[in-house]
Order: structure tokens, then sequence, then C-alpha cells
């Protein structure tokens, strides 16, 4: 998230009355309006329009298994994944922003991830969740040498502002995933994957073969 948005979205929250007398109310009809004013401008409009800016899609490198060597003729390898980060599927938003799986869905539409038409039942939107599981299956390579298994997940991320027919806005922040990543490689082979070569920096060593830019 932009310094400029996190720095509005702290402005969003509140706002301190001046001091001295001049900034003291009283009375419960006062306290009343103010009441009413606030839960009025928490709630946010119908109809509203989204803009999407900053949309990024970074692969984030999710865990990784320790070295295990094969010999001749290969075989299966049996080490875990262990993991390493998480996705957060959140929102972060001012006052007035549409509930969170809504901002989630008009995200998820505008790249594509849901259709327009049609309520969507998925991961996408589903807020707190950590991103995909760690697959735990086995993999079998046919050759010998040291390798190392890995999964990584497709972020995507972005800042909106929401804004009302009448032009009120709300603006904020949105993260969630698109698609688990699983891969093999071997130490000391040269691959152009970026996310294995940071998965080879973490098993194979700075050194290896894998972890360099080929």
């Amino acid at each position: 998230m932009g310094l400029a948005l996190a720095a509005l979205l702290a402005g969003a929250v509140g706002c301190t009355g001046g001091s001295g007398d001049a900034g003291k109310t009283s009375g419960s009809a006062t306290a009343g309006t103010k009441g009413a004013q606030a839960a009025a401008a928490g709630k946010a409009c119908a109809n509203g329009t989204y803009t999407w800016i900053n949309i990024e899609k970074p692969t984030r490198l999710l865990g990784v298994s320790d070295v295990e060597t094969l010999g001749k003729g290969g075989g299966t390898l049996k080490n875990k994944v262990r993991r390493l980060a998480t996705v957060q599927i959140a929102v972060q938003a001012g006052t007035g922003a549409p509930a969170a799986k809504e901002i989630l869905t008009s995200l998820g539409r505008k790249i594509g991830e849901i259709d327009s038409d049609g309520d969507y039942v998925g991961a996408f939107t589903e807020v707190g969740g950590k991103g995909p599981e760690l697959n735990d299956g086995s993999t079998a390579p046919e050759a010998s040498g040291r390798f190392v298994q890995y999964a990584a997940v497709r972020v995507v991320e972005a800042d909106f502002r929401y804004t009302c027919p009448g032009g009120k806005a709300a603006i904020g922040h949105a993260e969630s995933w698109t698609v688990p990543i699983t891969g093999v490689l071997e130490c000391g082979e040269s691959t152009g994957n970026a996310t294995a070569r940071e998965a080879a920096r973490l098993s194979c060593g700075a050194d290896s073969v894998a972890a360099k830019a080929s």
C-alpha cells in the first residue's frame, strides 16, 4: 500500500474537536444527532462505483523443503515442504466503504478472476483466509541429483476508491490470491524461474547453480 493511501486511511478513522469551551457541546439532543450522523456516515451507499489502481500480481514463495539427494534412476522425494509465509485475504478501508467481501468481488471481476454475472463462491473472497494449503504429495524425479520442492502463490493486491452517486467516496486496499504454484528444482541446474531461484537460495545455498540467474 502506498504511503499516501496509508495516510488517508489513518485520517479517515476520525478527528478531534477543538480545545476550550468553544469545542464543548452538551445535551442529549445534540448527542443523539451526532450518533445518527456517525451511523449514516459509516454506512456504505448503494450503487457506488469502484475505481481500481496500483494493481499488482506478485508471486510469493510460501514454503520449501530441505535438500534431498537421489541416486541413479531417481526416486520419490519424502521431505515435506515447510511453510515460510502465508497470504492474508483482507481489506483495509476508510469509513463508508462496502463490506470486505463485496470489495474483493469487485477486485476479482476487475482482474477477470470472477465472472461479471452471477454469485461467486470461492477462496478469492474468503476474508481472513491464509492462502492455499501446502501440497504434501510426493514427487518422483527420474534422475539423480539434489532436489528441493517448493510452493508459491500468485497474489493480487490493489488500491481502490468507492464513489457514491452523490460524490462521497471511500478509499482502501485489498489483497487476495489467484493461482497456487508447486515445483521441484535440482540444485545443480540453472533455472529461469525467479521463484525457483529464491527457493534454491534458501535450501541449496546462495552459491548453488540453481540460485543464480541464468
